[in-house]
């Protein structure tokens, strides 16, 4: 049986609160910690354990065992001293694994400085999603994996519709590879009337699987290429 992992979440703004709520969904245990009560208070019920104190208290944060966490996530937003004064007070406790979030480049460089190596600016990452889904037609949804390589959910276009990946050749033709696809499926709703709309995921794909209508493709690749690829070029 695969061990439970163990996360804590420091500062519960939408960024911390989204994240405590997913990772209980994914079945992880979570601190979350913040110090303003009515934070605290609406994930009472929802997350494993939840606290409110004050996170730049070295002798506070010692006692809810942090270093034996999986990770543990400084999500605190627009109090900058706050952030960093938690982040040293989680290295001098030992903690293995620190993830901050980033709010500025001067925030970024000074936790640099601290050696802190996984930072995460979910803004930024938000508004390559978005620009992705303005600037490219047909993106639904995108997730960069390094400098100019991203997952990409498109759209099928019309052309690849009754075509199989094999017919397709986009790895050959664009260096694209297609992870999965997600197909639409109607469902019954059983306590109103009419039918609701989820997808499912077909695993990894052969080189036969033909592609329907209203598929939506989740590609592999260098974003120049996916916009070569949907006739986008320049």
């Amino acid at each position: 049986m695969a061990r439970t992992m163990k996360f804590a979440v420091i500062g519960l703004g939408f960024f911390g609160l989204n994240l405590a709520l997913r990772l209980t969904e994914e079945g992880a245990e979570i601190i979350a910690i913040d110090k303003d009560e009515q934070k605290v208070e609406y994930l009472r019920d929802k997350v494993s354990y939840v606290v409110a104190m004050d996170s730049t208290d070295e002798r506070s944060l010692r006692k809810l065992g942090l270093k034996d966490m999986d990770a543990v996530v400084v999500a605190i937003g627009e109090d900058f001293q706050s952030s960093i004064l938690t982040t040293a007070a989680l290295q001098e406790i030992g903690v293995r694994r620190i993830i901050n979030r980033v709010t500025d480049p001067v925030h970024e460089r000074i936790l640099h400085l601290m050696q802190i190596k996984e930072l995460v600016v979910p803004e930024a990452e938000a508004a390559h999603q978005l620009a992705n889904r303005l600037m490219i037609k047909g993106v639904v949804g995108s997730f960069e994996i390094a400098e100019g390589y991203s997952i990409v959910e498109v759209q099928a276009p019309e052309a690849f519709v009754g075509k199989t990946l094999q017919e397709l050749d986009l790895r050959r033709r664009y260096e694209i590879n297609v992870v999965t696809i997600k197909r639409p499926v109607k469902k019954r709703r059983l306590l109103t009337l009419g039918e609701s709309e989820e997808a499912k995921i077909l695993g990894v794909p052969s080189p036969d699987t033909r592609v329907e209508q209203d598929d939506v493709l989740v590609l592999f690749g260098q974003e120049e290429k996916i916009r070569q690829m949907l006739g986008q070029e320049g």
